[in-house]
């Protein structure tokens, strides 16, 4: 094969000035590498210089680390440590109500919220515990929060399979609303109306539980409130569906046919996001033989709350509820029936027969209506800690709050309160 010279002699030349570039290019991309493996060299000598001065390490030595830990883990495991969690809830705090009812209390509560004016709080303290088989239980303890018993939760779960679905029995809270029951859990002091006076505390019994990718539900049966108002077996059910990570929706209701015969059936949904936290409830109930005259008690309410963070630790709140309670004389699950030795009404909740301004009952078929309004803060003092304040007014549109200092009966009560809450 022969080459024409003239032709490669010209495309050298036009060649040779990006061969001067990449040439160029090469070099300062070696010295580049001369640099980076300097660095690599000093720091590699730093690494066996700290070695060395530790000693290295002995494998024996090693192995008997790995032998002490395997150790701990065995008798952590014996001595049934394993899964096993502590909680605990202290609330310490302070109320000034204006005329000494205690109104925002509720019968749920009565013992969280001293007689008049002064402290008030909870204590709460909790052990759980799971073990390999996804068996779980739970123990929650209230002292002084109960006169006969302190213990507030107790119930074990037992999952069925892989399918999400537990078997659960004990004693469990109530599965309405959006509050729950400790200050830790509820940005405002008080608990709503709907909480205090429109549902059952607890269930004693057998149920299950249901997990469904983003739809949950339960059940249980045995006594409603069974330590408070004797035997009451009933059923009570929920279902929450998670709309988004922010938003849900639950649905819940308690229905018995014994001691007492009622239905109670709510909704409630929850948005929280950003810096805006929005609840709402809407509730229904009946039972028979419960109103003031004697005939069936009937109710309805709403309690919506709003919450803002002005800061990411202090927090501005509102809450409205209201409770329609007019048929045949008033009554209302907490209260019925009869008002205890009353007769014409609790004059300390603001339920019963709507009275006049001497106490006296205006009609035994009309049941007086119930508002609350509370305003508040709520500042975080750290990831354990918060600081919280609330003003709230309770109406009745009856005047069926009696001031005990006077005699005199008011359709409102206003009370203030501070409080610290840590948990752990």
């Amino acid at each position: 094969m022969k080459f024409n010279k003239k032709a490669l002699v010209v495309a050298l030349a036009a060649a040779l000035p990006w061969i001067g570039a990449q040439a160029q290019s090469n070099a300062d991309l070696l010295r580049q590498i001369e640099a980076l493996k300097a660095q690599l060299e000093a720091l590699t000598a730093k690494v066996e210089a700290v070695s060395k001065q530790a000693g290295g390490v002995n494998p024996q030595e090693f192995n008997r680390l790995v032998q002490k830990v395997d150790l701990v883990e065995e008798n952590s495991i014996a001595s049934g440590f394993k899964g096993l969690k502590f909680k605990g809830v202290i609330e310490a705090a302070y109320i000034r109500d204006r005329l000494q009812l205690d109104a925002a209390g509720a019968a749920r509560e009565t013992q969280r919220f001293s007689t008049g004016n002064g402290n008030f709080g909870t204590g709460m303290f909790e052990i759980s515990k799971e073990v390999d088989d996804g068996v779980s239980w739970l123990l929650r303890l209230t002292p002084g929060l109960g006169k006969d018993n302190i213990v507030h939760e107790a119930n074990v779960s037992i999952p069925i399979g892989n399918s999400g679905t537990k078997l659960n029995a004990g004693l469990t809270q109530d599965y309405q609303g959006y509050e729950y029951s400790f200050a830790h859990q509820n940005p405002l002091l008080t608990h709503n109306l709907l909480w205090g006076y429109a549902g059952p505390a607890a269930y004693e019994g057998v149920g299950m539980s249901y997990a469904m990718g983003k739809l949950a539900a339960k059940w249980m049966f045995g006594n409603i409130d069974g330590q408070k108002s004797g035997k009451a077996p009933g059923i009570a059910y929920r279902a929450d569906y998670t709309v988004s990570e922010f938003t849900y929706v639950g649905f819940a209701g308690v229905h018995s046919r014994t001691t007492r015969q009622y239905d109670l059936i709510e909704v409630d949904a929850g948005f929280n996001r950003g810096d805006w936290v929005l609840n709402g409830q809407l509730n229904y109930g009946r039972e028979r033989g419960a109103a003031f005259n004697g005939g069936e008690a009937r109710w309805w309410g709403a309690s919506a709350l709003a919450g803002y963070k002005i800061t990411p630790t202090l927090q501005f709140l509102t809450r409205f509820d209201y409770i329609s309670n007019r048929r045949n004389g008033g009554g209302i699950y907490v209260e019925g029936p009869g008002f205890g030795a009353l007769g014409v009404g609790n004059t300390t909740s603001g339920f019963g027969p709507e009275l006049d301004n001497t106490g006296a009952v205006i009609d035994p078929n009309r049941g007086a209506n119930r508002y609350a309004l509370s305003v508040g803060v709520n500042y975080a003092i750290n990831a354990n800690a918060a600081w919280k304040t609330e003003v709230r007014m309770d109406r009745s549109s009856g005047f069926n709050f009696l001031d005990p200092k006077t005699g005199l009966f008011k359709r409102s009560n206003v009370l203030v309160g501070t409080g610290i809450v840590v948990s752990f």
